[in-house]
């Protein structure tokens, strides 16, 4: 079943970022080894993902900003090249793994939806590694197996085995390749050790899923409000497609199996 979800998981990986080949980001314009604070911005696959910052009383447990990131997407079937939306942490580019800090968010879907309890490995939250000559080697992705409707925290601390993270490696990557399963945060270390981090994202996947998300945690800093995002991009993304690079994770192109 692990082995299932995996193939699912890549699958959905390789739709959103095949779909963007043409808008790859140049590493070097992300690489500043963690100097700047976390940032985030939104992105859109189109056909109406949607990705905001959404004026809410409806919050994590001991959250009282009254707002929370809300993620919209559509369902793409057959092909799920659209309908997803999602937030990219800027200022995380360069950091050695081993220094780089367990993250988490907290997630809720308000509505039963056919897939629940189990979440298909969506909304997830990725951050992928490279190797010292600048080479993506893989990435690893907390996700929850089975959620409920109200607000549950994605934690492989507060909720692990349920909450866990799962590693994709290139060959490159030899410690955890081709994949490793249901992981805590120093295991995902140990699997990119000498390597620094590249990119980190959060997409929910096109299946007509309304999420909301709220306070992303992501190299200790945590998002709550835009209030949080100091000199970022709070700008709505969708439900046209995203087209700025700069908003966009960058294309990862992953090695055959």
């Amino acid at each position: 079943m692990q082995a299932k979800r995996a193939r699912w998981q890549l699958l959905a990986a390789a739709t959103v970022f095949l779909t963007l080949a043409f808008l790859a980001v140049p590493t070097t314009a992300l690489a500043d080894r963690g100097n700047a604070q976390p940032t985030l911005s939104f992105f859109s696959g189109g056909h109406g993902g949607h990705a905001d910052w959404l004026a809410t009383i409806d919050q994590p447990p001991g959250d009282t900003d009254n707002q929370a990131i809300r993620l919209e997407t559509t369902n793409g079937a057959p092909t799920y090249e659209h309908g997803y939306a999602g937030i990219l942490v800027h200022h995380v580019t360069g950091i050695p793994a081993a220094d780089f800090p367990d993250s988490s968010f907290w997630n809720k879907t308000p509505y039963p939806y056919l897939f629940q309890p189990y979440t298909q490995g969506s909304p997830r939250l990725v951050v992928a590694f490279q190797n010292p000559a600048g080479e993506f080697d893989g990435y690893a992705d907390l996700r929850q197996v089975v959620r409920g409707n109200d607000w549950e925290e994605v934690s492989d601390q507060t909720d692990y085995p349920n909450s866990a993270w799962d590693v994709m490696n290139t060959p490159r990557g030899a410690p955890c390749y081709p994949f490793r399963y249901s992981l805590t945060w120093d295991e995902v270390q140990s699997c990119f050790a000498g390597d620094t981090t590249l990119a980190v994202y959060l997409p929910a996947d096109p299946y007509g899923i309304y999420h909301l998300i709220d306070d992303v945690t992501v190299n200790g800093k945590t998002f709550s409000s835009a209030s949080d995002n100091s000199n970022g991009n709070n700008d709505p993304a969708g439900p046209a497609a995203t087209t700025d690079p700069s908003l966009l994770p960058p294309l990862f192109l992953l090695p055959p199996l």
